[in-house]
C-alpha cells in the first residue's frame, strides 16, 4: 500500500514557502474548518446593497485575527519577520507565478477586513473549501 501526496509549491526555501508548509499542517485545517463551519453562514454579500457591514462581522473578524495569530506567533518569531512582511513574501510568490501556494490566504485575510470578508462568502457559497487532511493521501493497492 503507497500513499501518494499532490504536489505543493516547490520548496526553494522561501519564507512562502515556509509559511505554506506550515499552514497545510493538520491542526490548523482542523481549526480553521471549525471556525469557518461556526460564522460563515453568518456573512451577506452587500455588493448590490446599501447596507453597512454588521459590527458582529467585524467582532468575527477580530476573532479570526486572534485565531491566526495566535497560531502563527512562534512561526513568525522564529522567523523574525511580521504578519505583514509574511503576506508580503506570499504575494510576491504568487505575482511570481508561484500558483501552487494555496494557503497563504488565509493569512492575508487576517491582516485585511475585506478580503476576509470575501473569503468567508467564498466558504459560505462553497467556492472555497477548507481541504481535509486525509484528501492529501490517495491509497493504491
Amino acid at each position: 500500500m503507497a500513499h501518494f501526496v499532490p504536489p505543493g509549491p516547490q520548496n526553494d526555501g522561501s519564507l512562502a514557502y515556509r509559511l505554506e508548509d506550515y499552514l497545510l499542517s493538520g491542526s490548523f485545517l482542523s481549526q480553521l474548518n471549525s471556525f469557518v463551519a461556526k460564522h460563515a453562514h453568518k456573512f451577506e454579500d452587500l455588493a448590490d446593497s446599501d447596507d453597512e457591514h454588521r459590527h458582529e462581522w467585524h467582532d468575527i473578524f477580530l476573532e479570526y485575527e486572534r485565531m491566526l495569530n495566535d497560531r502563527v506567533e512562534a512561526f513568525l518569531k522564529a522567523e523574525g519577520v511580521t504578519a505583514e512582511q509574511a503576506v508580503e513574501a506570499c504575494r510576491r510568490a504568487k505575482a511570481e507565478g508561484k500558483e501552487d501556494y494555496q494557503y497563504f490566504e488565509y493569512l492575508a485575510a487576517s491582516v485585511d477586513y475585506q478580503r476576509f470578508h470575501r473569503v468567508m462568502l467564498e466558504f459560505k457559497h462553497h467556492e472555497r473549501d477548507v481541504p481535509q487532511i486525509w484528501q492529501l493521501y490517495v491509497r493504491s493497492d
